[in-house]
């Protein structure tokens, strides 16, 4: 047995080495996977309850701005189709559309259109246009909208920028407006461009390089190969008056009623451009009278109804200037035992004098009624007064006619005597 204990690895000691090994390696291990616990736990506290690492920003996308995704028809009449950016495919417009960038827009033939954008610009498209709404910036100094950019490809366009700037573009020009400021743009058929501004200013610019500031009243005509002619003066914006605005004319008979339209002259004007219309749009107009030499137009047989008009004067050049402000009446039957306005005006002569070869016409007649003295036109105030001086051209004794027409079309006249001596 003794001899057994005293061989090597057995025994007390080999025993204890065993056992001190055991030890230690369950130690280790423990230690290890104490470890890898406070690990897992410092872990699950850093991603839960620890300062989170900068998460990365979305990269900035190209969007059509604010304004231009707030563009829409405020209204239109006709046939106005819209084809969306990318699109192939010509749709109608509706109410509820919303114009993004590089959307195209245009108006058949009798057909318009009102486009608003946020920043408030106010396009009204003219019939057999087309347009594209192509950029609305931000000025970047002011902190406002900044110039819209609209392609006008064909037709024409009326503009109003309120407080923002626009940018309207044709194939041979670019014109840029100042805020509020009202004008037009259109092109001809041969390609030709015009630029208006009614009120407020803008630059035009030519595909020649040719650069013309406009003010208020001002015009310039760019041929189809992009050069500017002389900046232009427009004509004078006439001044309607009778029918009052929403007036209301009483008609027993509206079949075999008169309508007498009456405005004050433009002295630079040549001719007149007369407008009426259902709407105050002007898209299918009752009357659309070019050509026209004098202050007045008879219209015949209106129908009981609404009726809007305006009046353009156009000079020698054929320019036609900033139109007249819309003004409305309204054409009625009178109720049982009324009297209808088509009775003759009342006529009163104050003063019926010849001086030489100049006459003095004073006296009154209905409000809103006109005025003729030998088919001379006489200016008749609010209140129905008149008093001016006429010149009458042949010598000798002669009758003179003083005509007074009411807003419903009944006359009343007068003849006179006179002597016109030189």
């Amino acid at each position: 047995m003794a001899q057994d204990k005293d061989k090597p690895g057995k025994g007390a000691g080999a025993d204890d080495l065993l056992d001190w090994f055991t030890v230690s390696y369950r130690s280790i291990y423990a230690a290890v996977a104490l470890v890898l616990v406070l690990a897992a736990g410092y872990g699950y506290w850093h991603w839960t309850r620890g300062p989170k690492p900068p998460q990365p920003q979305p990269s900035a996308e190209p969007t059509a701005s604010a304004g231009t995704q707030g563009a829409s028809f405020e209204d239109f009449d006709g046939s106005v189709q819209v084809k969306k950016a990318g699109q192939l495919e010509w749709i109608p417009a509706t109410k509820q559309m919303v114009l993004n960038q590089d959307d195209r827009v245009r108006t058949g033939s009798g057909a318009g259109a009102a486009i608003r954008l946020a920043s408030g610009i106010m396009y009204r498209m003219k019939a057999d246009s087309l347009m594209t709404i192509e950029r609305e910036g931000v000025d970047a100094v002011n902190k406002r909208p900044g110039g819209v950019t609209a392609a006008l490809q064909s037709g024409g366009v009326n503009f109003s920028t309120g407080a923002a700037s626009a940018t309207i573009t044709t194939p041979m020009t670019r014109t840029t407006t100042g805020q509020n400021t009202q004008g037009e743009v259109a092109v001809g058929q041969s390609g030709e461009s015009v630029a208006k501004v009614f009120s407020g200013s803008a630059t035009t610019e030519t595909a020649k390089g040719d650069k013309v500031d406009l003010r208020s009243n001002e015009a310039v005509l760019v041929d189809a190969v992009g050069k500017s002619g002389a900046k232009t003066t427009m004509p004078g914006v006439p001044v309607l008056m009778a029918p009052p605005h929403q007036s209301e004319i009483s008609y027993v008979n509206p079949a075999l009623s008169l309508t007498l339209l009456v405005w004050k002259g433009v002295p630079n004007a040549v001719t007149y451009h007369i407008l009426v219309d259902f709407t105050p749009s002007f898209n299918r107009p009752l009357v659309d009278q070019k050509g026209w030499k004098l202050s007045s137009l008879e219209l015949r047989g209106l129908e009981v109804g609404k009726y809007y008009w305006k009046v353009a004067a156009v000079d020698a050049s054929g320019l036609e200037g900033s139109p007249s402000e819309l003004a409305f009446f309204s054409v009625t039957k009178p109720s049982p035992g009324q009297q209808g306005q088509d009775t003759p005006p009342t006529l009163t002569l104050d003063a019926l004098e010849p001086k030489s070869n100049i006459l003095h016409v004073k006296g009154r007649t209905a409000p809103g009624a006109s005025l003729t003295v030998n088919g001379q036109r006489v200016d008749v105030q609010n209140d129905g007064t008149f008093n001016e001086f006429i010149t009458l051209d042949k010598p000798g004794k002669q009758i003179v006619v003083i005509r007074a027409t009411s807003i419903g079309g009944g006359v009343t006249e007068e003849k006179r005597p006179v002597v016109v001596t030189y």
